[in-house]
């Protein structure tokens, strides 16, 4: 098998504008992202719109695939052919703690059981903010075919896929479920999570334990975006279904 990582990104989210290019820990938010994911040693690229690909490359100087905005699942096919992929990691742009560790175990595990996707978010054990699927390209492309091209599947396909119970092996924590700890970063205070969390960490890459570690022992930091947690399985009330 050969694996690449697509971090998607985008410059146009509402809730905090251009916050892929903000910065955490001396370096904007994408780079950590992209530094984290190479901990896995497989090759990572940057899947954004043709509109931001320039302001994304100036500010980081890291290889970005263009691909439409609002077709996540076109994007992530086009990195899959940059990289001749048999495999293709989504990871979102705005998830600086993604576990590369657990990335490489999900690996793993797409390979040995020749599952059309691994996934750590349903059920959700970890924090919000550690999701990631692995996803077998030959699938998602037969799934294009029973796609419409404009139909908004095409940008929230994983869901979909999972409302869908498509046959998935699913990567869980032993243990109390973590979902309460929000390592996402849509909002001012999901930022100063983050950043606190990057200023104890400098330049290591800590495991996932080690993050869960962390945030455990700072609850009053991790009460800054308490108020932003939401629960599992949200999905937009409008997409239709196919």
């Amino acid at each position: 098998m050969r694996a690449v990582i697509a971090v998607q990104a985008r410059l146009k989210s509402t809730r905090l504008p251009r916050k892929v290019l903000m910065d955490i820990g001396g370096k904007p938010m994408i780079s950590q992202i992209v530094r984290r994911c190479k901990a896995t040693r497989f090759p990572v690229l940057i899947s954004a719109p043709p509109e931001d690909v320039a302001d994304i490359v100036k500010e980081t100087h890291l290889d970005v695939v263009a691909g439409p905005e609002a077709d996540v699942l076109t994007r992530l096919l086009l990195v899959a052919a940059h990289a001749k992929a048999t495999h293709v990691v989504r990871v979102t742009g705005d998830c600086p703690l993604v576990p590369h560790d657990l990335i490489v175990r999900a690996v793993e595990e797409a390979a040995r059981t020749g599952a059309a996707c691994v996934q750590n978010w349903r059920p959700r054990t970890f924090p919000d903010g550690f999701d990631f699927e692995v996803w077998y390209v030959p699938f998602l492309v037969s799934l294009m075919a029973r796609m419409k091209p404009e139909s908004p599947e095409r940008e929230w396909f994983a869901q979909w896929c999972l409302d869908k119970k498509i046959p998935n092996i699913p990567i869980t924590r032993a243990g109390e479920s973590l979902a309460d700890l929000r390592l996402t970063v849509d909002y001012a205070e999901d930022l100063e999570v983050v950043r606190a969390l990057y200023e104890d960490q400098g330049d290591d890459i800590w495991e996932s334990g080690r993050v869960v570690q962390w945030c455990l022992e700072h609850p009053e930091i991790m009460a800054k975006n308490a108020k932003h947690v939401k629960s599992f399985g949200e999905r937009p009330k409008d997409v239709p279904k196919l």
